[in-house]
């Protein structure tokens, strides 16, 4: 009967070397696919977003409003354009099938809709979550939480997606030919992208311009001013930008979506 010769210490070590080389090579690969799936995802979600604004265009004529400001929370009795105090997340809910959630609190007394308003404000949508960064859930609601016609909840819905400021601000009503008129034209102009969150405070809810609901009037949790170029996030809060390893996602106002790098400016 053949004697098994069995493996040296020698051997062991070198089929470990082995798999852990193998383990190197594969699991940044892995990782890459992932991200890669994540970044299609938030790309899609940009697109979304940017049929809505065109939804909202063509039915009232406007890109959705900044509303009034981040002391007043969307109001579902009062229509659109400069009427309604909330921002341009809650104005495009109609057209990305959300139209339930827009209408909670309608027609109702003024303490059971600021109460109603508020679960809205803690109501989470994928549609506004860009997946490299966090989950869609309710984070903490920092800063002023001193609201107009709401009451604030312990936790708020939070956008990872900011509008230009320039197409949606406090009380504006920007239509098609002002953006045609400004010399860009609609596909040169952005109408949102991915905002810059300081990587440390992606759930704790104390980043500046991520502190708030999205579903407020204008402030820097739902609106940037576009220039220069986009960043990595990192310690700033202020402009566009992403946890992507290089670059950041926006839609223009003609509805495409474009990755731009961080070595690239958006003017």
């Amino acid at each position: 009967m053949p004697i098994r010769r069995a493996l040296t210490l020698i051997e062991v070590l070198v089929v470990i070397a082995i798999i852990g080389v193998l383990i190197g090579l594969i699991l940044p690969a892995v990782e890459m696919s992932r991200e890669s799936a994540r970044r299609t995802t938030c790309a899609n979600n940009m697109r979304q977003l940017g049929i809505a604004a065109k939804l909202h265009l063509d039915a009232h004529q406007t890109f959705p409003t900044g509303g009034w400001g981040p002391g007043w929370m969307g109001d579902p009795d009062a229509g659109f354009g400069t009427r309604q105090p909330g921002g341009w997340v809650y104005n495009v809910l109609p057209f990305i099938e959300q139209q339930s959630l827009r209408e909670q609190g309608t027609r109702q007394a003024q303490q059971e809709k600021r109460i109603a308003i508020a679960a809205v404000m803690a109501t989470p949508l994928e549609s506004f979550t860009c997946p490299s960064r966090r989950l869609p859930r309710p984070y903490p609601f920092q800063g002023d939480r001193t609201l107009k016609n709401a009451i604030a909840p312990e936790k708020c819905a939070k956008s990872d997606y900011a509008v230009n400021s320039k197409v949606s601000y406090e009380k504006s009503e920007v239509i098609a030919s002002e953006v045609q008129l400004r010399g860009r034209g609609m596909s040169n102009t952005v109408f949102a992208g991915e905002k810059s969150v300081a990587s440390d405070h992606y759930v704790d809810g104390a980043a500046a311009g991520d502190q708030r609901a999205m579903y407020l009037g204008a402030c820097d949790d739902v609106g940037r001013a576009p220039g220069g170029n986009p960043r990595q996030d990192s310690g700033g809060g202020s402009g566009f930008g992403s946890s992507h390893p290089s670059g950041c996602n926006f839609v223009y106002c003609d509805g495409s979506v474009r990755y731009i790098s961080y070595d690239e400016s958006l003017e």
